[in-house]
């Protein structure tokens, strides 16, 4: 008898963990960071190029270059509702990484950006 309840037990125990396993968190990212249709409502990260206009991304990840993000060099960008972190290579070729929080602005150092991360 007390191998079955055991055994019960340890069913029991398994089949919990797995509907915990398979259930994301309500704040969970539930999309894939990519270049987007800008919106004029302040909730995307964007970068500002010169003769190309401006680029929006929305979602959060990684996109790196050259195949995902676009061949330019920015200059004002802005961070929206987002927190992360973009890098580049400075004149010397050291990747330089700048950190941004929600709401930041800034502008770019006009050098290609090797990495967009948006937490």
């Amino acid at each position: 008898m007390r191998l079955s309840i055991a055994k019960g037990g340890a069913v029991a125990a398994a089949a919990c963990a797995t509907l915990v396993l398979g259930t994301a968190p309500s704040g969970a990212a539930t999309s894939t960071l990519q270049r987007a249709t800008c919106e004029a409502n302040g909730t995307q990260f964007y970068f500002v190029a010169p003769f190309s206009g401006t680029t929006c991304f929305k979602g959060h990840g990684d996109l790196d270059y050259p195949m995902t993000l676009p061949m330019w060099k920015p200059g004002p960008w802005g961070a929206g509702p987002n927190t992360g972190w973009f890098s580049y290579n400075d004149a010397n070729g050291v990747e330089q990484r700048v950190y941004f929080t929600k709401g930041q602005a800034g502008d770019a150092p006009y050098m290609y950006i090797k990495h967009l991360h948006i937490d």
